[in-house]
């Protein structure tokens, strides 16, 4: 069986207030994506991201990654490197 995603990677510098990450939502819903994968998260303003599965690794200068993978859909064996600068 074939299975298609939909995926974006997107720098988010950082976002941290309401409205950015209400921007953000929307982005994801409108576009119908599947797995984000986001670089620059500097904290957990993405708990507030609803539908979607949260992996985020935040590293030693408080700049990370991160995955968001819509509600559904599994991800196993996350790894993330002690820098932050890194996860799969």
């Amino acid at each position: 069986m074939t299975y298609i995603y939909t995926i974006a990677s997107l720098n988010i510098n950082g976002i941290a207030n309401d409205t950015r990450i209400r921007m953000l939502e929307e982005f994801l819903w409108t576009n119908v994506i599947d797995i984000a994968m986001l670089q620059e998260v500097t904290g957990p303003q993405l708990d507030s991201v609803c539908r979607y599965t949260k992996h985020v690794n935040i590293g030693t200068e408080r700049r990370g990654t991160a995955i968001l993978a819509r509600d559904g859909l599994i991800l196993t064996d996350v790894r993330c490197l002690p820098s932050g600068r890194g996860i799969a």
